[in-house]
C-alpha cells in the first residue's frame, strides 16, 4: 500500500476491514462529487431540465466538460457529465440547478454528511477543488460513497465506462469515465477517482463478487490502481459475509412479570456480518432487566450480540414480536367492551 490513508468497508454493513490513518483530515479532490450526485439526486427528479449560467459556461477551472450558457440540460444528463469525466463546471450548474445558489448546496452537502455520520468533513465546494476549508477523512469517505452506492441510478452512472453527451446546442460527444478500475479489476462497479495538487492521488472505488460489495477509499496514493486492487482482493480473500439472523427470526423467549403469555424476542432486519474463513460466529442475547407491562409490539426488549474468534463482529436490539397490555389496560379494554354493548343493546346512539 502507498497511499497515506486507506480504508477498506463492507458495504452491507459499514464494518471496517482494514484501516491505514483512516480519521487523517484530507482534501478529497474530485471524490467531494460523490456526495454532489447524491445530494442531486435526493432533491431533484432526473428529468429536472437546469439552465447553464452564464457564469458556468465561463468556468474553466480543472476538468471542465464545456457547458452552453442559456443551454437547459437534463440532471440525468449532467451527472454523468459530474461522474465520467469530473466537470467542475458541471458541479456549479448542478448545485445551482437544484438549489438557486452553490452556497445552499454545498449546506446540503454538509448537512447530508452529517446526518450519515461523516462528522470529521466539511465542503465549500460541489467540485472539491483545493480549499483549506474543504475535508474529509478516508473512513468519512466510504460513509459516503457506501450510501451513495445504493442508489440505482448512481450506481448504473459510476459503472458506465463511456456515455454518449448530447447538448441541445453544439455537437455530440462521447465522455469516458477516468476510473480504469473498471477496466482493470475483476467485479469492479464505481466510484470516483479525484486529483488536486494538494490532495494527491484519490480513490474510491468498489467491486462486487457473488453479490458482495466492498468499498476501498485511497488518499495520497503513489499507485491507485495497483493499492485498489491488492486492498479489494485482500477482502474478497481473508474475509467471508455471513448472515447471522433473519429479520424476525426468534432469538430470545420473553417472560414479563404480571402477564401470562411469553414474548417472541426478534430482529427486525436482517443482520450481515463480515468474518474470516473458518470462524464461526457465536450469538450472545441479553434481555433488558425490570421489563414491565405494557409491552409494545417493536418494542426494544434486550440485544444480541455477535462475536468471531474472540471480537465483536455485530450487534442487534432484539425487539417484542407482538405487544402485550398490562392488567389495568385490559380491564379498561373489558369495561369499554360492556359499556359499549349496553349503548347498542339500548339503542344509545355513539
Amino acid at each position: 500500500m502507498t497511499a497515506t490513508a486507506a480504508v477498506l468497508m463492507d458495504a452491507r454493513t459499514g464494518q471496517v476491514l482494514y484501516s491505514r490513518n483512516a480519521h487523517l483530515i484530507w482534501p478529497p479532490a474530485s471524490t467531494t462529487k460523490i456526495m454532489t450526485a447524491l445530494v442531486a439526486l435526493q432533491a431533484a427528479s432526473l428529468d429536472t431540465r437546469i439552465e447553464i449560467s452564464p457564469h458556468v459556461a465561463r468556468f474553466r477551472e480543472g476538468s471542465v466538460v464545456g457547458l452552453p450558457a442559456g443551454a437547459r440540460i437534463p440532471l440525468h444528463d449532467l451527472l454523468y457529465g459530474l461522474m465520467l469525466p469530473s466537470g467542475n463546471d458541471v458541479a456549479l450548474a448542478i448545485a445551482e440547478g437544484v438549489s438557486g445558489t452553490v452556497a445552499a448546496f454545498v449546506a446540503r452537502m454538509n448537512d447530508e454528511a452529517h446526518r450519515l455520520g461523516a462528522t470529521q468533513t466539511h465542503f465549500t465546494s460541489p467540485h472539491g477543488l483545493f480549499n483549506a476549508d474543504h475535508y474529509t477523512t478516508a473512513y468519512d469517505l466510504a460513509l459516503i460513497a457506501r450510501v451513495a452506492m445504493r442508489n440505482p441510478t448512481f450506481r448504473e452512472i459510476v459503472g458506465t465506462r463511456q456515455w454518449m453527451f448530447r447538448p441541445p446546442v453544439g455537437p455530440s460527444r462521447s465522455l469516458w469515465n477516468h476510473n480504469r478500475l473498471l477496466s482493470r479489476y475483476p467485479g469492479a462497479d464505481g466510484v470516483k477517482t479525484g486529483y488536486v495538487h494538494q490532495s494527491g492521488q484519490t480513490l474510491v472505488a468498489s467491486a462486487t463478487h457473488n453479490g458482495w460489495r466492498l468499498i476501498a477509499v485511497l488518499l495520497h496514493t503513489g499507485d491507485e490502481w495497483g493499492d485498489a486492487s491488492r486492498l479489494l482482493a485482500y477482502g474478497f480473500t481473508h474475509f467471508r459475509s455471513v448472515e447471522l439472523a433473519r429479520a424476525g427470526e426468534q432469538l430470545a423467549v420473553v417472560e414479563v412479570p404480571g402477564s401470562d403469555r411469553l414474548i417472541a424476542g426478534v430482529v427486525s432486519d436482517d443482520v450481515y456480518g463480515v468474518v474470516a474463513p473458518g470462524e464461526q460466529p457465536v450469538r450472545h442475547v441479553s434481555l433488558r432487566p425490570h421489563l414491565a407491562l405494557p409491552i409494545r409490539e417493536g418494542e426494544q426488549v434486550g440485544e444480541v450480540e455477535f462475536y468471531a474468534a474472540g471480537h465483536l463482529v455485530r450487534s442487534a436490539a432484539i425487539i417484542a414480536a407482538q405487544g402485550v397490555a398490562s392488567e389495568n389496560d385490559l380491564q379498561r379494554l373489558v369495561q369499554w367492551v360492556g359499556r359499549l354493548v349496553t349503548h347498542v343493546s339500548s339503542g344509545a346512539v355513539l
